[in-house]
This record gives structure tokens, C-alpha cells and sequence, in this order.
């Protein structure tokens, strides 16, 4: 070897020694200092993320991968900076590949994966925001309508990124096949009359600002608006024990009225003791009938009870309690036959106010409200047979602020006795939602 050789190595030697690079640095020392690479070259850096928006708290897998490049010649480092903070090392230059990253705080970041080789780094930047997640707290006014009328479809969101949009879908049972009603827009309700009777799928889709998407589904029922179920009422005489059944009744039209039941029960008198009779009547058709009841004693008097029922298009009874003779001074009385249920919730919050509504007052009726001291009682009265969906509503003084809102679709049966289909609603934050509670009327 010459001299001039001998001094060539030393002197790198000695370059080795004082700047303290190691060979298995070396690559990672020069591609800090050499200049970016070109357009061409920033094919090579082919790396991704898992995914742009990642859930505060979760985590965001970053995978450095390149194209064209020798493998066993490269270095992978992983950075992140934090709006306009400066960047943060998540992994020095090393083997690695992937590398899983949280976000320590919420908001926009810019990821970058640089990959050295050859005395080259080739950088690929992301921009990640981290955010919380989308809810969505859309609500259907009800779950069972008839043919003819309109369902509200409201839209509802949290979370996420602000600046919401919202889409509306509805399908038919016997078909794949979703129709949008509204694409993604600012709109947050919109009203939808279905054109058939039958079971419908309904979405709502809530997107925010970052693309996030987050859907809630509801099931509908469109049923015949033909189908009319009748109101009940009843009338309860006494009779003398000695001759309990003497008690006629007359139905002047029984289309519009019918009598469908009889019972009875004792009366404890001990000076006179008689027997109850109850008389079931249900409506079953527009019209008006007058009700006669008669009893004849042994000797020979005639009792007479007359009422005048009147039935409207929608089977609700009116009666007049007409003059007649009794064993007591005071006539016996018709009643219609209700239940009542009540929901109990907690006492709006200053400046809002509970409001109570049923989408089918014929069926169920929202009767008032009692002020307690933490809480307030909304009182419900089922007056016949069918479905119904009750809604409560925590509003504003305007009531263009809705605070909570709470939905109960409910069936009643023949004996008015209620069941909960289903509860929807948005209330008060780690609150369960008050049940139904039944009540005598």
C-alpha cells in the first residue's frame, strides 16, 4: 500500500473516530443531512396508516413500506407534530416497519414516515386527526303509523368533528334495495309519508366534518287506516239479592252500540243487601243509540234507566245520562272505561319545561302533569284498544330548543292493558330512562 493511500484511510479513520458514527448509524447520520428526495424518488415511499381518524384513546397503526428499494438496506423512522407544535420522534430510525401510535391529545396532527437508504430518506407526510367518537342520537317519532300519515325522521349527533350532516333512508321488507329520501345535508328532520302499508327499514346516517359515519336504524309499521278499534264504556245497577236478574236491557241501534259482556259482584249491605250488575258496552260504528234499562219488582213497580250514546267517525262515545227512576235518589252513572299510566321524570332544568303528547289521542290521551320536588309526573289515559307512541319533550320556553326528548311506542290490548314495544329517546346524560307505570283509573 503507498503512502499517500495510508494517509487516505487514516484521516477517514480519524473522521470515524471523532464524529463517533458506527457503521450501523452511518445511513442514518448521512440521510438527516442530504436533501429531499425528488417527485421520482417520492414513489419509492409507498407507506400508509390504518386509518385518518382515530378515536382519542385509540390508537393508529403507521406502516412504512417502500417500492423498488432494497429491503435489507433500509432504516424506518416514525414522526408526528401536533398542529403547529414542532415534530416528535415516535421511533428512530431502526428495522421496524410498523409502529402502533396514540394521540395524546385531540385534534389535527401530521404524521410523517421517513425511509433511508442508499444515503437517501424518502418522506411520506399524513395529515390524522383525533377526535371523539360519532354518536348518533336520531329518533323516528314512531314505530307504527297508518297508511296516510307522516312519520318525522330527526337527526341528532355528538362527538366527532363538529359541522354535521345528516342522510335519511328508508326500504320495504320485500326488497334489498335502500331509497334515500335526502342525501347528506345540514337538514336535521324531515317528515316522510310512506305510499303503502307494510313493514319498513328507516336509516339515518350522521356524518361530521372529518367523514366520520355513524348510522341508526328503526323499524317501521304502516298498517291500515280503515282498521278502527272501538272505545268501551259500562253501567253498573244493583238489584235486590231475593231477585237479582230482573234488569233488561235494550240497544235501540246495535250497530252503533253492542253489548258484549255482563258480570256481577256482591254488594255488602247489611241492612239491604243486593247484587252488582255490570253492563259491558263497546261502540262500533258512527251513529247515535239510546240505552234502556228496566227492572220490574215483585210488586209490580217499574225501574227505568235511559242514556243516549252518541259515536263519532273515529268511535269515540259521548253519553247523556237521561231521567229515569232508581232504587236510590242518585241515577247510576255510565263510564267509560280507561287506564291510566303514568311516566315519572326529573324536574326540568330552569328555563325548559315537560311536555306530554301520544301520536294517537284517540288511543291514549295525555291527561297533565304533577309538580313534585326533584321530579315531575306525566299522566297518560289509554281509552282503547290499539297502538300509540307516547313522546315526551323538554323544551325551551319557545319550544324550538329541544333538551331531551323520550319515545315509548306502546300497544294496548282489549283489556287495556299496556306493553312497551320499544324506548328510544336522548335524556339526561348516565340517567336511565324512567319506565311506564301503570295506574287505576
Amino acid at each position: 500500500m503507498s503512502v499517500k493511500l495510508s494517509k487516505i484511510f487514516a484521516v477517514i479513520l480519524v473522521l470515524i473516530l471523532c464524529l463517533n458514527i458506527s457503521p450501523a448509524v452511518h445511513a442514518e447520520f448521512v440521510a438527516e443531512v442530504v436533501t429531499p428526495a425528488t417527485a421520482d424518488e417520492k414513489s419509492v415511499n409507498v407507506s400508509y396508516v390504518s386509518n385518518d381518524v382515530v378515536i382519542y384513546g385509540q390508537s393508529v397503526t403507521l406502516h412504512a413500506a417502500a417500492k423498488g428499494l432494497d429491503a435489507k438496506k433500509c432504516k424506518y423512522a416514525f414522526f408526528y407534530k401536533y398542529q403547529n407544535d414542532n415534530w416528535t420522534t415516535i421511533e428512530p430510525y431502526s428495522e421496524k416497519t410498523s409502529v402502533e401510535w396514540t394521540p395524546d391529545k385531540m385534534g389535527w396532527y401530521q404524521v410523517c414516515i421517513k425511509i433511508s437508504c442508499n444515503l437517501k430518506v424518502y418522506k411520506k407526510y399524513f395529515n390524522i386527526v383525533a377526535c371523539k367518537e360519532l354518536l348518533n342520537h336520531s329518533l323516528v317519532s314512531s314505530s307504527h303509523i297508518k297508511a296516510g300519515d307522516s312519520v318525522t325522521m330527526s337527526a341528532k349527533a355528538s362527538g366527532g368533528m363538529d359541522i354535521y350532516t345528516y342522510a335519511y333512508y328508508i326500504k320495504h321488507d320485500d326488497t334489498d334495495q335502500w331509497t334515500v329520501l335526502n342525501d347528506y345535508k345540514e337538514a336535521d328532520s324531515m317528515q316522510w309519508k310512506p305510499s303503502e302499508c307494510g313493514e319498513y327499514d328507516i336509516c339515518i346516517k350522521v356524518k361530521d366534518f372529518v367523514g366520520q359515519v355513524t348510522p341508526k336504524y328503526f323499524s317501521l309499521t304502516v298498517s291500515d287506516e280503515k282498521v278502527k278499534t272501538p272505545s268501551a264504556f259500562s253501567l253498573t245497577v244493583k238489584a235486590p239479592v231475593s231477585a237479582p236478574y230482573q234488569w233488561s236491557c235494550q240497544i235501540s241501534d246495535s250497530k252503533a252500540v253492542k253489548l258484549f259482556e255482563k258480570t256481577s259482584s256482591n254488594h255488602f249491605d247489611l241492612t239491604e243487601p243486593s247484587l252488582l250488575l255490570t253492563y259491558h258496552f263497546q261502540t262500533a260504528a258512527y251513529g247515535t243509540a239510546d240505552i234502556t234499562m228496566n227492572y220490574t219488582a215483585y210488586d209490580g213497580k217499574i225501574y227505568r234507566l235511559l242514556y243516549h250514546v252518541s259515536v263519532d267517525k273515529n268511535l269515540n262515545c259521548t253519553i247523556e245520562k237521561a231521567q229515569g227512576n232508581y232504587f236510590e235518589k242518585e241515577l247510576p252513572e255510565m263510564q267509560i272505561i280507561t287506564q291510566s299510566f303514568a311516566v315519572i321524570v326529573d324536574k326540568a332544568e330552569d328555563g325548559y319545561r315537560w311536555k306530554g303528547d301520544s301520536s294517537y289521542p284517540n288511543v291514549a290521551e295525555f291527561v297533565g302533569f304533577d309538580n313534585g320536588y326533584d321530579t315531575e309526573t306525566l299522566t297518560f289515559r289509554a281509552l282503547r284498544q290499539g297502538f300509540t307512541t307516547i313522546i315526551l319533550s323538554c323544551l325551551s320556553p319557545s319550544d324550538t330548543n329541544v333538551r331531551y326528548q323520550l319515545i315509548y311506542n306502546i300497544s294496548i290490548d282489549e283489556n287495556l292493558d299496556i306493553t312497551v314495544d320499544d324506548l328510544d329517546g336522548n335524556y339526561i346524560p348516565d340517567r336511565y330512562f324512567p319506565e311506564l307505570n301503570m295506574a287505576t283509573a
